[in-house]
């Protein structure tokens, strides 16, 4: 009697996290961008992932572990001889941290520094768990991957590492250095530009991802703590206001915003996507949506922000909105409102 081998749940539920597109594309613009300063052909290294180079200029845009795990594999068979990792946090803008960046500046001492700057990844970085576990030896930060995936999990952690003495040079002083590092990946052909870089033992087949920094404070020239609070109320802020949308939803999401008047149609989407049309229809049923249902949220929000604009006339929000006139507008803002168009635009109730 043959036994049907039942799937195992918790890694359905990861399979179906991989997709989930709500992390900042850090490391994806990092990577085009290093691929960019070689003469390398950027746009074929994000082709088939489900968006173009045009999206990491948006401000809004993010990207799934599924997206971002197939660039990192791509970008390592290209660059074969490279620690991709610590490659990409040395060549990287610090500028681009943003809130990671004034915030550390801001914080009083070593030790807030490191507590803000760990706060920041927590709320980027949606691949690596990193964590604060305090021990004799001193600020001990553990990163643990969410993904089993050895590979890609070994470049994750060495830029998530890497990336975080950058920083934490830039805003105690050059000398500034961990006291170790300990990774669980075996030691690399490169291990010794680890050292060289860290400046302290690294070591490799480790229990846990490990880097240890000195606990003895030491003050931080440009400290300013009510900057340094507003800091950590916006990354508190961001992350209870994240919302996650799997990666196929972002793909037709950036496709309709492009151009509601002349939508593409959901075959032309597919392929963006490597997907056929039948597949892509069927993800989609199975999240509780409908193209038809996205293409109609999108021309809602695009309408009503236009009504917001004194300015514009209702042809211009039915043309710019994808409908083929006023009369076709009204009937749609009545449906998702309950009110006229000029009420909406009065915020009458």
């Amino acid at each position: 009697m043959d036994i049907e081998t039942q799937p195992d749940p918790a890694a359905l539920r990861r399979s179906h996290r991989a997709t989930i597109a709500d992390a900042e594309p850090i490391l994806v613009r990092q990577l085009v961008g290093e691929f960019t300063r070689r003469d390398m052909d950027a746009a074929a290294l994000v082709r088939g992932l489900g968006f173009g180079l045009e999206d990491l200029t948006a401000f809004e845009f993010r990207v799934s572990y599924a997206q971002t795990s197939r660039l990192i594999r791509r970008a390592t068979q290209l660059l074969p001889q490279q620690q991709l990792g610590l490659l990409l946090a040395r060549a990287s803008s610090l500028a681009s941290w943003g809130l990671g960046l004034i915030g550390p500046m801001a914080s009083a001492d070593t030790v807030d520094m490191l507590d803000l700057s760990t706060e920041y990844l927590r709320s980027t970085d949606h691949f690596v768990s990193l964590h604060r576990s305090d021990g004799e030896g001193g600020i001990e930060l553990i990163a643990e991957p969410r993904f089993p995936d050895p590979d890609v999990s070994a470049v994750l952690v060495e830029n998530a590492f890497a990336a975080l003495v950058r920083l934490s040079r830039f805003v105690a002083g050059p000398n500034f250095a961990p006291l170790s590092v300990g990774f669980g990946c075996a030691a690399p052909p490169a291990a010794a530009a680890l050292e060289e870089y860290f400046r302290c033992p690294v070591l490799f087949g480790q229990g846990q991802n490990r880097i240890v920094f000195p606990a003895v404070p030491q003050p931080i020239a440009s400290a300013d703590l009510l900057t340094a609070r507003l800091c950590r109320q916006l990354l508190a802020q961001r992350q209870r206001g994240e919302r996650a949308a799997s990666e196929l939803e972002e793909a037709i999401v950036r496709a309709l915003r492009a151009d509601l008047r002349r939508p593409p149609p959901v075959k032309s989407i597919a392929q963006s996507v490597n997907l056929s049309e039948r597949t892509l229809r069927r993800r989609l049923q199975q999240s509780g949506l409908s193209y038809a249902a996205l293409l109609d949220n999108e021309r809602m929000r695009r309408a009503v922000a236009l009504l917001a604009e004194a300015e514009r006339s209702l042809v211009e929000v039915a043309e710019q909105s994808g409908f083929t006139d006023t009369r076709s507008l009204r009937r749609a803002i009545k449906r998702w409102t309950g009110r006229t168009p000029t009420q909406v635009r009065r915020g009458e109730g």
